[in-house]
C-alpha cells in the first residue's frame, strides 16, 4: 500500500502526523503525537483543494472554535486548530478503545449485541448528541465507526462533520441513532438507508417495541422523526426500563457486554404470551406518546409548524431552516415556570399549524419563572448584593440607607421581600444599606469636573487614560465602581478618561522593516521551522515583549467580532498578544500553550 504523503508532517513543530485513519478527499483524519507532551492525539486536516478555499476554510475554523466549547463526558477534547502554512487543522484527544464497527465486524459471521446492551450504547450516543444539540451543533455523519467503546464501557462520539454542514438537523442525526440501533441488534450495518428493516425480521423474538424505536427514527419523512437527540432519548430509555428483567443483565452499563453470533435467535424459541405483555404495553404507550406529540400521517404536502418547546434558539432556527419554506421569526421574552432561560417556551402560531413559504414565526423565549427566591445578601457590600439579585433576576434594585454603628458603609443589613421570600421579578427589591458615600453618574463629564463632583464628597479620584471612539477627548469614558455604589468617606473612585480616537501611525522605515520581518519568518516556516515559537511552553522572548520596552496598550484592543490573523496584535486585559493563526471570538489567554494567541507580555 502507498503511504499517505502526509505521514511524518510536523505541524507546529509539535504535532507528529501519524497514519491516515479515515477521509472522504475534503476532510481526513490522522493519528498523531504531541511531541512535547508525548501523548497521542487525533489530528484532522483540509484536503489541499478545500484549503485553498477562505469560505471552506472559516467554516471548518468556526466549527473547531465550536466543538472546543463543549465539555461534554462523551466528546474528545478539543486541543488546538488553526493553519500551519498551507495545512488547516484541528488537534482533538485520543480516544482509546474499539469503534462499534470494528466490533460488528469481528467475528466469523460478525456479531451483535443483546436489546439491554444495544439500547445502553445508544442512550450514552444520545446523551452526548443531546447536550450537542442544545449548544446548535448537529455531528452530520454518525456511523458505527463514529462510536468508540473502552475496555471499561465507556462511549465516546467523534467525527463530528466539519464541512458542507448545511442542510442537517437534529433530526438527521436522530435517523443516525436509529440506523445504528438496527446495526447494533442485528449485527447487520449494511442496508438500504431509504428502507430500514424491521429488527425483529432479520432476528426473530426480539420484542416489538425495539422495532418501533427503530421505526420511528428513520422514519423518510423526517418531519415524523423525534425532533432531537433529547426526545428520541426520552423513548428509549422508556423501553430500556421495559424490559424484562432477564433481559437486563447487569443493568445499564455497557462493559463487559456480551456478544453472540449474528445469525443465532435470541434464545431459539419465540417469547412466551405471558412475557411479552410488558413489552406489548410499552409499545402502545409508545404509540399513544407519538400521537400525543404530533407525529401522527398527514398528507405528504402539508407542511406543519414542529414543537419547538424547550429547544434552543440556535436549534429553533435550525428546525425552522430545514422546512425551507423562507420563513421570518421574531423574538420576545417571556416568564415560563416549564422552561429553561433560553429555551423556547411558545410559538406563534402553535405547534401543527399548517405553513406556507414566507409566513412570519413568533419564538417566545423563556427569562425563567416571574417568581423566584429573594437570595440572602445580608453582610454583603452593596455591588455584592446587586450582582446576587440580578444573577437571581431582579433588575429594579432601590437603595436605601440607614445608621448601623456595627457595620462598615454600604453593606447591606437587609432586603424587602425578605430573603427567602419569593419575589416578583417585576417589582423592585429593596435593599437596607449601612450609611455612606453613593457614587454618582460620572460618565461624559469632564475630567476636572468629574473629579471636583468626588471631592466634595470625600472621595479621592485615580484617573486611566485610553483612546477611545465614542468618548469625546478629556471627557469620562467609563468609572469604577459603578453609579449607585456606595463606599466609606475616604473610598476611591477611578475614572477612565478618553485621549480621543485610536491613531496608528507608521511610517515607511517601519512598514519595510515589518514586511522584512514577516519574509523571515515566512522563510524558517519553509525550511520547518517556526520563528519564536514556545513549543512546549517555555517562555521566549518576542519582539518587543519584556523588560524596560514593553509594549504599550495604545494598540488595537481586542475584539469579539473580527477575525484575526497569523501575526495580528491586540491587547487585552493589561497585556499584548500576537495572533499565532487564524481565530475568532477566541480572547486571548483563555486556552494556554494551546492557545491561537502568543502572550507578548504587559503593557
Amino acid at each position: 500500500m502507498t503511504p499517505d504523503p502526509l505521514t511524518g508532517l510536523v505541524l507546529h513543530e509539535r504535532v507528529l502526523l501519524g497514519e491516515r485513519v479515515r477521509g472522504d478527499g475534503t476532510v481526513s483524519v490522522y493519528s498523531g503525537r504531541d511531541t512535547s507532551t508525548d501523548r497521542p492525539v487525533t489530528v484532522t486536516l483540509l484536503g489541499p483543494e478545500a484549503a485553498a478555499d477562505p469560505t471552506t476554510v472559516q467554516a471548518f475554523l468556526g466549527r473547531a472554535q465550536a466543538l472546543s466549547g463543549l465539555e461534554v463526558p462523551g466528546l474528545p477534547r478539543v486541543l488546538s486548530d488553526g493553519h500551519d502554512g498551507d495545512h488547516v487543522y484541528m488537534v482533538t484527544e485520543h480516544t482509546p478503545g474499539e469503534s462499534l464497527a470494528e466490533t460488528l465486524d469481528g467475528g466469523e459471521h460478525g456479531f451483535r449485541y443483546g436489546p439491554h446492551a444495544a439500547l445502553s450504547i445508544v442512550a450514552d450516543v444520545l446523551t452526548t448528541l443531546h447536550e450537542a444539540h442544545d449548544q446548535g451543533l448537529v455531528h452530520g455523519g454518525l456511523g458505527p465507526r463514529e462510536v468508540i467503546l473502552d475496555d471499561e464501557g465507556r462511549v465516546t462520539v467523534t467525527g463530528f462533520r466539519m464541512v458542507d454542514v448545511g442542510g442537517v438537523t437534529p433530526r438527521t442525526d436522530v435517523h443516525a441513532v436509529g440506523c445504528l440501533l438496527y446495526a447494533l441488534m442485528t449485527g447487520s450495518p449494511h442496508f438500504d438507508h431509504d428502507a430500514v428493516p424491521r429488527p425483529s425480521s432479520v432476528i426473530p423474538g426480539l420484542p416489538p417495541d425495539l422495532d418501533m424505536l427503530v421505526a420511528n427514527a428513520t422514519e423518510t419523512n423526517p418531519r415524523y422523526r423525534p425532533r432531537d437527540a433529547g426526545q428520541y432519548l426520552t423513548l428509549v430509555e422508556q423501553v430500556l426500563r421495559s424490559l424484562p428483567a432477564e433481559d437486563a443483565g447487569e443493568g445499564r452499563t455497557t462493559q463487559s457486554i456480551p456478544v453472540v453470533e449474528a445469525d443465532e435467535p435470541t434464545d431459539g424459541t419465540p417469547l412466551p404470551v405471558w412475557r411479552r405483555v410488558p413489552v406489548l404495553v410499552g409499545a402502545g404507550v409508545l404509540v399513544l406518546a407519538l400521537l400525543a406529540t404530533g407525529w401522527a400521517l398527514m398528507p405528504d404536502d402539508a407542511v406543519e409548524l414542529p414543537d419547538l418547546t424547550g429547544f434552543s434558539v440556535e436549534m429553533a432556527e435550525v428546525e425552522l431552516a430545514a422546512l425551507d419554506l423562507d420563513l421570518d421569526y421574531a423574538y420576545e421574552d417571556t416568564y415560563s415556570d416549564d422552561t429553561e432561560s433560553g429555551e423556547v417556551a411558545a410559538t406563534d402560531p402553535a405547534a401543527g399549524t399548517e405553513l406556507v413559504a414566507g409566513d412570519n414565526i413568533l419564538l417566545a423565549v423563556s427569562i425563567g419563572p416571574r417568581f423566584v427566591e429573594v437570595p440572602d445578601v445580608a453582610g454583603d457590600t452593596e455591588p455584592e448584593a446587586r450582582t446576587l439579585l440580578r444573577q437571581a433576576g431582579f433588575t429594579e434594585v432601590k437603595v436605601v440607607q440607614e445608621h448601623s454603628p456595627d457595620h462598615d458603609p454600604g453593606t447591606v443589613l437587609s432586603t424587602t421581600p425578605e430573603a427567602g421570600d419569593d419575589g416578583d421579578r417585576e417589582e423592585e427589591i429593596t435593599l437596607q444599606v449601612s450609611e455612606g458615600v453613593i457614587v454618582p453618574t460620572l460618565i461624559d463629564l469632564e475630567q476636572e469636573e468629574a473629579a471636583g463632583v468626588l471631592d466634595d464628597l470625600g472621595l479621592d479620584t485615580t484617573v486611566v487614560e485610553v483612546p477611545s471612539d465614542t468618548a469625546p477627548q478629556g471627557r469620562v469614558s467609563g468609572q469604577d465602581p459603578e453609579p449607585g455604589t456606595i463606599l466609606p468617606e475616604d473610598g476611591n473612585v477611578t475614572l477612565t478618561i478618553s485621549t480621543g480616537p485610536e491613531e496608528i501611525e507608521e511610517d515607511e522605515e517601519e512598514t519595510a522593516t515589518e514586511e522584512e520581518s514577516q519574509d523571515d519568518r515566512r522563510e524558517q516556516e519553509d525550511d520547518g521551522g517556526r520563528p519564536e515559537d514556545p513549543g512546549d511552553g517555555e517562555a521566549s522572548e518576542p519582539p518587543g515583549g519584556g523588560g524596560d520596552d514593553a509594549p504599550s496598550c495604545s494598540g488595537q484592543a481586542w475584539d469579539p467580532r473580527k477575525v484575526y490573523r497569523e501575526g495580528d496584535r491586540v491587547h487585552y486585559e493589561g497585556r499584548e498578544y500576537q495572533a499565532r493563526w487564524w481565530t475568532h471570538g477566541l480572547p486571548p489567554g483563555v486556552a494556554g500553550e494551546w492557545g491561537a494567541w502568543f502572550d507578548q507580555g504587559p503593557c
